[in-house]
């Protein structure tokens, strides 16, 4: 049996503070996060193309798996687009098109074992998911 750890993202902590349920986005429908197939498979292979062109010069995959992305637990999508926007590539930090960020993070997440699904992450729906990760015992 597999829990889920750390679901509470930004998007969430927001609702909190405006007192609505943590559960709930602004909008009052259910917070969506990464177990819940947020990006395709055709998403995840353009981000995977990107990688391997890109990214594997400095980076593996597994840099991406495990620790790392257990670290990204409970924040929003676009906290980890923005700080990889901030910083990679090292010699051209936001050097690339936004959608080959947003397309890198789903192809982190498919390595991770998150499920694809019929919707695409973009630059303007990544706040409002947040990142769950399913830890097995």
């Amino acid at each position: 049996m597999a829990a889920v750890a750390l679901i509470l993202g930004a998007s969430s902590l927001a609702g909190q503070e405006e007192g609505g349920d943590p559960a709930e986005t602004e909008e009052g429908a259910a917070a969506a996060n990464t177990t819940q197939g947020v990006f395709s498979e055709e998403q995840a292979t353009r981000g995977e193309d990107v990688f391997w062109n890109i990214c594997a010069e400095c980076h593996f995959e597994e840099d991406f798996g495990g620790p790392f992305i257990q670290s990204w637990a409970g924040a929003s999508v676009k906290d980890l687009v923005d700080e990889i926007v901030a910083t990679m590539p090292e010699d051209n930090p936001g050097g690339m098109p936004m959608e080959q960020y947003v397309d890198v993070v789903a192809y982190m997440f498919k390595i991770n074992g998150m499920p694809t699904g019929d919707d695409e992450l973009t630059e303007e729906n990544v706040e409002a998911v947040e990142i769950a990760v399913e830890i097995d015992p």
